[in-house]
């Protein structure tokens, strides 16, 4: 979208329209606006500070790098000498990148939080708060007040989705794992849950050994008013195999386009092809298309339809590098929610759920 287009231009953009729009206008002229406004001769400085320190630390490490050269011969220097350089100047920096973290995030909460406010929902970042840090001194301080976070290599997993999915097989083996962007809500009457998940392991061993990303994405889980009648597994066709375990039976749904795209199994043939309509999986298709995701998954059990879909980081609110008053930062997040909203509409606005299967 051009930079020169008004807020208007981007409201006229969004499809479809959202009886939420309205009010997500006025909150955007009324407040967040003028605070994203007063934040950016703020955001400027920080940068400033941040590069400015990073080329003067750049230049005074490469001009020791060229004493030693000089001094010693380019043989003995390279390549640990360089490669040393480098990791000092990147030590050296790393705290004064801190305000910058720190402003990027503040941001997110702010877009994002005001994006969720029109449709009653929540959002927290789930970042560790690194105000005040911009100086080693200042990490150093910081690490030793939070060790217990730093060096700890599993968070709690602020939705049940991640449980839930673990438990039939739909997440992989990992180490370690991190969830950021938690939304919050209840739409079309059902309370749900949505974060960024990111599950890392290690692989190999000596100089070989290094982490490697197992999952990222997001997880869904949304609570029916009634338990399902029996367990349904969905998968993107070709990456993942259940086979007939635990009374499962693989389900022939009615598109053979979908058939084609899909693999599911379920305990119950009837309930799985009556949740796994045509319209109903275009919505799982749009919101994977949307957020340019892949091997979406998810399993229906008890009173919980739960979702993963792989894809890179969402929910951004925009790069901090660029001027924090552009509205298309709002208007994309505006639109990811509203995708979430359709999916949830789809599965619990229709005849299935108002009369009970």
């Amino acid at each position: 979208m051009s930079k020169s287009m008004t807020l208007e231009d981007h409201f006229t953009r969004l499809h479809p329209v959202r009886p939420e729009h309205e009010a997500a206008r006025l909150l955007w002229q009324e407040r967040l606006g003028p605070e994203l406004s007063a934040r950016e001769d703020e955001r400027k400085a920080v940068i400033n500070r941040a590069v400015m320190h990073t080329v003067a630390t750049a230049a005074f490490i490469t001009a020791l790098v060229f004493a030693a050269i000089i001094a010693f011969g380019f043989q003995t220097i390279f390549p640990f000498g360089i490669f040393a350089g480098i990791v000092a100047t990147f030590i050296a920096c790393a705290a004064v990148w801190m305000p910058v973290f720190t402003m990027k995030s503040q941001t997110k909460q702010l877009v994002v939080g005001a994006a969720c406010e029109p449709f009653g929902f929540t959002y927290q970042t789930l970042h560790q708060d690194f105000s005040g840090v911009s100086s080693l001194r200042s990490l150093g301080s910081w690490v030793n007040a939070n060790r217990s976070v730093v060096f700890s290599k599993t968070d709690d997993a602020p939705t049940p989705a991640f449980d839930r999915l673990k438990a039939v097989g739909l997440m992989p083996t990992y180490d370690s794992r991190k969830f950021e962007d938690l939304i919050e809500g209840v739409r079309a009457d059902a309370a749900f849950t949505m974060v960024e998940c990111k599950l890392t392991q290690q692989q190999g061993s000596g100089k070989n050994r290094r982490t490697v990303t197992k999952f990222q994405g997001l997880l869904l889980n949304i609570e029916y008013p009634d338990r399902f009648l029996g367990r349904t597994l969905l998968a993107r066709d070709g990456w993942w195999s259940w086979g007939r375990k635990n009374g499962m039976q693989e389900v022939q749904l009615v598109s053979k386009e979908l058939e084609d795209a899909f693999t599911v199994y379920s305990t119950d043939q009837v309930e799985a092809r009556t949740l796994l309509t045509p319209d109903r999986m275009e919505r799982l298709i749009a919101l994977e298309r949307h957020f340019k995701g892949s091997k979406l998954r998810g399993v229906f059990e008890e009173g919980h339809l739960t979702i993963a879909l792989e894809a890179k980081d969402q929910f951004e609110a925009g790069s901090i590098f660029k001027p924090l008053m552009d509205p298309a930062r709002y208007i994309e997040t505006l639109t990811e929610i509203g995708l979430i909203c359709d999916l949830i509409d789809g599965f619990l606005t229709r005849e299935w759920y108002k009369d009970k299967i």
